[in-house]
């Protein structure tokens, strides 16, 4: 099977498995939830819940990456590495959980709640056996990563509606569901995982020591994007309320629903990049170049389309009172084209282990979205958190953009985005041209959908073509 089947295969594997998750997840965060809890206790869920998945999406300190990258270039290691980022894992989830429970007697207070979210903080721990699904990534086998996320999802869907049908109205119980997911992922990810390799646990000090010193740096890194990614929901809470985060939040998800397109997409190509970059930039250019084209064109659709439609989105999925985000949705769809730019010049910088560089970049990252978080949500509310947003990923996709060429020498030409270009501005001006026809929010929607579907057809990213065979590992 050519190497550019086998992405597409993985990458359609992912993101429908992806898919149903995140529909599950929906059902649940924008059709159940806002409509049991009031906007002030579904504030307080999505509080917790960003912070649930921002401390996620930290707890190997960016081991995960480092193991999967030298997994990838000698598949004979990955036994002992994964036992090792398992131990790395466990350490950091267990650091995790102090946090969660410091949090929740700060925000809350001694009492009832508090004892119910440090319940729901424990599935913090269960995300270290998890880490034994990098053997997934490095065989580019995802199918039963696909099934232990969705039968966690199906898990905390059902706790979810057992909450609902008890007519339970406060938050931290359907934190607790949500906790439970998480537990079922992690048994299975484990469980799976060491039915495709001996997982080892006998490393000793040395070996150790250098996967952290390789390890850290993207761990900051990846710390740092995190703040940024999830920072403005958290810091919302303080400065405008929680209606103003059950607004945003709101708004931020749907966004973060487009955003698994590049996420699953680099989960599937960054072992080819390892491999092709032990070979060379002059080997890894070519799958580069055709990478970018393919994240880039689709990031120019969904910017194009979406603010047009952002209104129809938040009418036609939250109860009347949420419309008040469609103005964060419309503004942080802008962001969108950028997160998608910046994923291949990222995974060119890992892969050729400057991972400081990137460490250097997302702190840069950090420290401007809480800057501009603190300037403008004070000024024009929930939407200066959006213009944040937008702002701090043009300055990492420029940043890694620009690191990437100077340090790899690998230089995306945009010449090639021409076609994508062009079809993203002929969906502009359709949509312009025909929305005012249309005035109910189910046919707006549809409409943007259409013409956002046939501009990705014509745009010619698919079915997919990368460039060249080299660099999967055997089928």
């Amino acid at each position: 099977m050519s190497l550019s089947r086998r992405v597409g295969r993985n990458a359609a594997g992912q993101l429908s498995g992806r898919l149903v998750t995140s529909a599950l997840a929906f059902v649940i965060t924008a059709l159940l939830l806002p409509r049991q809890l009031g906007e002030a206790d579904f504030g307080v869920f999505a509080f917790y819940l960003t912070l649930y998945q921002l401390l996620n999406n930290v707890l190997d300190f960016g081991a995960g990456t480092i193991v999967v990258r030298e997994a990838s270039r000698d598949r004979a290691a990955a036994g002992r590495l994964i036992g090792m980022l398992i131990r790395l894992k466990a350490r950091f989830a267990a650091v995790g959980f102090v946090v969660l429970v410091a949090v929740a007697f700060a925000f809350e207070g001694a009492g009832s709640r508090t004892g119910l979210l440090v319940i729901a903080a424990l599935h913090l721990l269960f995300h270290a056996p998890a880490g034994a699904a990098a053997i997934f990534a490095v065989d580019m086998a995802f199918a039963r990563s696909v099934l232990a996320g969705v039968a966690g999802q199906v898990v905390w869907l059902a706790a979810t509606g057992v909450l609902v049908a008890a007519d339970v109205t406060r938050p931290a119980p359907y934190l607790i569901a949500f906790g439970a997911g998480p537990v079922v992922n992690g048994v299975l990810a484990y469980v799976w995982a060491r039915q495709r390799v001996h997982i080892r646990f006998d490393a000793d000090a040395d070996e150790r020591r250098r996967l952290w010193r390789a390890a850290w740096p993207a761990g900051v890194s990846m710390t740092m994007a995190a703040v940024y990614f999830y920072i403005d929901t958290i810091m919302l809470r303080p400065l405008v309320g929680e209606v103003g985060v059950a607004h945003y939040s709101a708004a931020y998800r749907l966004m973060a629903f487009a955003l698994m397109v590049p996420v699953l997409f680099s989960q599937v190509i960054f072992p080819v990049f390892s491999r092709l970059w032990a070979r060379g930039a002059s080997v890894l250019d070519p799958f580069f170049q055709r990478s970018t084209v393919v994240l880039v064109s689709l990031g120019l659709l969904f910017s194009a389309t979406v603010p047009w439609v952002a209104g129809a989105v938040m009418d036609a999925v939250y109860p009347p009172e949420y419309v008040a985000g469609a103005r964060c949705l419309a503004i942080l769809s802008l962001a969108i084209v950028f997160v998608f730019a910046a994923y291949p010049h990222v995974l060119a910088l890992l892969a050729a282990d400057r991972q400081r560089v990137m460490m250097t970049i997302s702190i840069g990252g950090a420290v401007l979205n809480v800057v501009l978080n603190l300037t403008l949500v004070p000024a024009i509310g929930i939407e200066g958190a959006a213009w944040a947003t937008v702002a701090t990923e043009g300055f990492v996709v420029a940043a890694a953009a620009l690191a990437a060429w100077r340090l790899t020498g690998l230089h995306f030409r945009p010449l090639a985005l021409a076609r994508a270009a062009a079809c993203a501005t002929l969906a502009c001006v359709s949509l312009a041209l025909l929305l005012p026809r249309w005035e109910g929010s189910a046919e707006r929607l549809v409409l943007g959908l259409v013409i956002g579907a046939l501009g990705v057809a014509a745009a010619g990213v698919l079915p997919l073509e990368l460039g060249t065979d080299e660099g999967a590992p055997p089928a």
